[in-house]
């Protein structure tokens, strides 16, 4: 099979990703409509016994798989690499059942500790077995993108994010209206948010499905090389796993902080002043005292949380599609084709991060009454936290490709060493700043964890590969033009006599022209000749163009 370049590769994931987004948008505005913020908050819930298990069994999975395959291909030695893959289908259907059991034994405590009662236990228990499809998912992706071959993780994301969408909305839809026997005594919230969490289950079954009739049409490829052993085999699937999975785990834990420690926060305020709590929560008065804690948390998971992860959910792209690049690159020694492939997607990855956390910044109210114009109470509610978290969202998009290049040079435990600080920056940040802040303190703590994180992980990542050269100047020529994109689309948003919808959409217009102009200004050429392939010698070597003459 053809292997694409880590451009290629990036660019096929972003447009997969994108059109998965945009299914993952059609799929959580409409969900919000019809939940609200109570029903958003059982439907969180659930995501937070989840993500951890995710993070433990299928990030550092994928990451395991693809580093010693692409360091195999590298070498030429395909059977060694399709040993990684049967090994690993064996490993993790073991570790996926394990994780799957784990979920349904811990959904009813976990409802409890979380939320203090247990009407989102069965948004949890539905969420199980999503984990051991992903297990398995993850190992064929994994394989796939160490190949540097994409096409398959891009249609099985792709199946998965659209089935998540057809199934979700309807069963949500289905049981709000009409909960079914099985959910007899729940809320209408409580039984919508249990039907879109199995809409959100079948859709991993369909990625796998996807992904494994890839694999099956492959089986008939011509094999080279020498077969390791098991034992060899499951060393480094593990030796690679499990800093990766601590490191996913650890970043998880972030959310799981909020999820413990807001909700109390939030109970705890509203009994000891519950007019001062509703006032700088913006929570509107249909909400009754009861349900103000999980409207608040629900408004900032369900808006603000969702809108800050659109962005990192594409240049993600990018750090999935470096890290076998620079592994083949690594393992054949070549240094300095490693630090240009760093370089590529530190830069590709601030050309999308700086406009965006600058845009959300000055237009997080108007963004999100965009997207979810339906939710005037949610929107006020969840406005100021959005806009605390753009900030951090840079410095996360920034902090996915620097991983993975670490990952790829063989320096898995750094990752987890770096993020030890930004968790402990975060519990302190939650502990001091949730009191008095409420959502909008666990959006500053989140930013300035993530800030935390960044700039050791530069530093590691220079000393690692070596200097990167222009890369420094670039980033901060984007920096710039995005700063000036925000000013822009601020102006244009407050002073255009145009409906909400319609002057926000021409600030978004006017910032991004703004951007693109500075930018190209203050960098175009050296950003052009970063992606320019080079030129190859001609035959005369006497043209006075190719790099030769």
């Amino acid at each position: 099979m053809k292997k694409q370049s880590f451009l290629q590769g990036s660019l096929l994931l972003a447009g997969s990703a994108l059109a998965a987004k945009l299914c993952g948008a059609l799929f959580k505005l409409p969900l919000t409509a019809m939940l609200g913020g109570t029903g958003m908050g059982h439907f969180s819930t659930a995501y937070g016994l989840f993500l951890p298990l995710y993070a433990v069994l299928v990030t550092g999975l994928s990451t395991a798989v693809a580093r010693p395959v692409a360091a195999y291909t590298a070498q030429g030695d395909t059977a060694a690499a399709r040993r990684v893959r049967s090994t690993a289908r064996w490993l993790f259907l073991l570790a996926g059942t394990v994780g799957s059991a784990a979920a349904v034994l811990l959904a009813r405590p976990f409802a409890l500790a979380s939320t203090g009662g247990v009407a989102a236990y069965p948004a949890v228990l539905a969420i199980a077995p999503a984990v051991l499809l992903c297990c398995l998912a993850a190992v064929e992706r994994g394989y796939w993108e160490g190949r540097c071959t994409m096409v398959p993780t891009a249609v099985s994301q792709l199946a998965e994010a659209v089935v998540k969408l057809v199934c979700g909305l309807w069963l949500a839809g289905r049981f709000l209206r009409t909960p079914p026997p099985f959910l007899a005594g729940c809320s209408p919230e409580a039984a919508g948010a249990c039907g879109a969490v199995i809409g959100v289950t079948a859709g991993a079954g369909a990625g796998l499905v996807c992904v494994y009739l890839r694999s099956l049409l492959a089986a008939r490829e011509p094999v080279s090389g020498t077969v390791p052993g098991r034992r060899e085999t499951v060393r480094v699937l593990l030796a690679v796993m499990v800093p990766a999975a601590l490191g996913a785990l650890v970043a998880d834990m972030m959310s799981l902080i909020d999820l413990m420690l807001a909700m109390r926060s939030f109970g705890t305020s509203l009994r000891e002043n519950a007019a001062a709590f509703r006032a700088s929560a913006h929570v509107p008065s249909s909400i009754a005292d009861g349900d103000a804690a999980a409207f608040v948390y629900g408004s900032f998971i369900g808006l603000a949380v969702t809108v800050f992860d659109l962005v990192p959910s594409l240049t993600n792209t990018m750090a999935r599609s470096v890290l076998p690049c620079a592994a083949q690159r690594w393992a054949a020694g070549d240094r300095d084709g490693t630090a240009a492939c760093a370089g590529q997607a530190l830069v590709l990855t601030g050309l999308l991060a700086f406009p965006a956390g600058c845009g959300l910044t000055a237009l997080a109210r108007p963004a999100l009454a965009f997207l979810f114009a339906g939710r005037p109470d949610e929107v006020a509610a969840a406005a100021g936290s959005l806009r605390l978290l753009a900030p951090g969202m840079v410095c996360l998009c920034l902090v996915m490709p620097v991983f993975s290049l670490l990952q790829a040079v063989g320096r898995e435990r750094v990752p987890v060493l770096l993020m030890l600080p930004g968790l402990a920056v975060k519990l302190a940040g939650d502990l001091v700043l949730l009191p008095r802040m409420h959502a909008e303190g666990a959006a500053l703590a989140t930013s300035l964890s993530y800030a935390a994180i960044l700039v050791p992980a530069l530093v590691v990542l220079r000393r690692t590969i070596g200097p990167l050269p222009g890369v420094g100047r670039l980033l901060a020529a984007m920096l710039w033009a995005g700063a000036m994109c925000g000013a822009a689309a601020y102006l244009v948003c407050g002073r255009v006599p145009l409906p909400p919808r319609g002057a926000f959409v021409l600030a978004v217009a006017a910032g991004a022209a703004v951007y693109a102009a500075l930018l190209a200004l203050a960098a175009g050429r050296p950003l052009l000749a970063r992606f320019r392939p080079p030129r190859r010698p001609c035959a005369s070597g006497k043209c006075g163009k190719c790099q030769l003459c």
